[in-house]
């Protein structure tokens, strides 16, 4: 049977013909002729399949699975969310709006995440995007608590024994720049000892723009190391540019630093380190929304 009829049936999984495509809006007697002859069925009817399954139209097309890491990374913090909260297939399935078969495709790997669906998930599960990324061995998020200080450069520590104080500055930190001028600081976040660990050089402040999306959305909170400056791939860090700051992935080519998004509208950035020998503020070791 040719592989994209395999798929359908796939999806299809113990749904009656018929009543499979009453539920996608297709034709019986189309499909029904398109099993029979071992035919291909027309691009409308693969889209109206994938649309209503929320599959990857490419994989119900050509069978091809996510190549990214990033795509191996979400599908397996997928599965592992789900087991934490100790849900079968079924009710995640029924939870996220989605048939059982093709969240075990996520779950798998078998079928790669388009940013709509994660950002989907992220809704229906009311978990950030930020989730999706991290090591699968610890699914419990460290705790961010926004300090409203009366009088923010009176207050230059806040003494609690589970957080460590860290500035919120109002994102105009530039890299190499030792001291945080208290004009720049709008308050503190207290960020738990245990997401801190024993990083002593913290920086907050929150998300603008798009560019990093689903996984940062504009006015989410990053907590920033600024002695981790070593370029990590699949990692993503602050950057100072263009008089502001950004988040992207990053790549070194001689010279030049390439900035990368996650989000495909976003444009790629490109820094010669010849004008600007030190952009790179540092790694971004957690992200939160502002409670």
């Amino acid at each position: 049977m040719d592989g994209v009829l395999t798929r359908i049936l796939a999806l299809q999984a113990n749904l009656p013909l018929i009543e499979f495509c009453e539920r996608v809006g297709l034709s019986y007697e189309k499909m029904k002729k398109c099993f029979q002859r071992n035919a291909l069925t027309d691009s409308q009817t693969l889209s109206k399949i994938a649309d209503h399954y929320q599959i990857d139209l490419q994989w119900l097309v050509a069978g091809k699975g996510p190549s990214s890491r990033l795509n191996v990374q979400i599908a397996r913090n997928l599965m592992g969310y789900r087991t934490f909260k100790k849900w079968t297939l079924e009710e995640m399935a029924t939870r996220v709006s989605l048939t059982p078969q093709v969240l075990e495709m996520y779950e798998t790997g078998k079928c790669a995440l388009s940013t709509d669906i994660i950002q989907g998930l992220c809704k229906k599960l009311r978990v950030s995007p930020v989730e999706w990324l991290l090591d699968g061995r610890d699914r419990t998020l460290p705790e961010l608590k926004i300090y409203q200080a009366p009088n923010t450069r009176a207050n230059s520590q806040i003494n609690h024994e589970d957080y460590v104080s860290i500035p919120l500055t109002d994102s105009a930190i530039a890299a190499g720049q030792p001291i945080i001028a208290g004009e720049n600081i709008e308050d503190y976040v207290l960020l738990h000892v245990r997401a801190a660990k024993k990083r002593n050089n913290l920086v907050a402040t929150r998300v603008d723009g798009d560019s990093m999306e689903p996984m940062l959305h504009s006015g989410d909170i990053v907590v920033i190391d600024r002695n981790d400056r070593t370029i990590v791939r699949n990692k993503i860090f602050a950057i100072f540019h263009d008089n502001g700051m950004t988040a992207k992935y990053l790549e070194r080519k001689k010279n030049l630093l390439i900035l990368r998004p996650i989000n495909p509208t976003a444009e790629v950035q490109i820094i010669d380190l010849n004008e600007n020998t030190d952009p790179i503020v540092g790694r971004i070791i957690g992200a939160w929304k502002e409670l």
